[in-house]
């Protein structure tokens, strides 16, 4: 595993009338390692950002490797749509995968690494098992859905549960 940590800024707080420029800002010498983009349907979380258009849009114009937080529903059915598009990552979470360790697989086979995605009051216990299937692991450490929130310092704990019951992808 790499200590090495990685910078990706999220455009959820970018000028969406200026989107183009606010990427190439994070882009650089010692800009942003990935972008992070989140995702979401209105359905699973209660507000809408943006879609598979502005991500391909954003893939034509960076070559960052995009990361993509879905927070949205029915992810095996969408997924892997971003993942074919050109994006590095693909995020979804678990309490809406009907399927994940299908879901990994579909993603990895569609030419995108797989993220899988826990908010904070889910408990990590029941999926550990499903951790070995994917490639990153987002613990939600604000309520998904909203910018602006302040960190809920106790999934620090789950974190390192995490941390000392993962092994690598397969």
């Amino acid at each position: 595993m790499s200590k090495k940590p990685l910078i990706a800024p999220s455009i959820l707080s970018a000028d969406f009338a200026r989107l183009a420029d606010e990427v190439a800002a994070v882009q650089g010498k010692r800009g942003a390692d990935w972008l992070h983009v989140d995702v979401m349907d209105a359905h699973f979380v209660p507000n809408l950002t943006l879609g598979l258009p502005v991500v391909q849009s954003l893939l034509a114009t960076t070559d960052l490797p995009l990361d993509c937080h879905l927070m949205i529903e029915k992810p095996d059915h969408w997924a892997i749509a971003y993942a074919e598009a050109g994006s590095y990552n693909v995020t979804v979470h678990v309490e809406a995968a009907e399927d994940p360790v299908m879901l990994a697989k579909n993603l990895r086979a569609a030419g995108a690494k797989a993220g899988l995605a826990i908010k904070p009051g889910t408990p990590l216990e029941p999926y550990v098992d499903v951790l070995k299937h994917y490639d990153t692991l987002l613990v939600m450490s604000v309520e998904p859905g909203f910018g602006g929130q302040k960190f809920m310092a106790d999934v620090l704990g789950k974190v390192r549960r995490a941390r000392s019951s993962s092994t690598p992808a397969t």
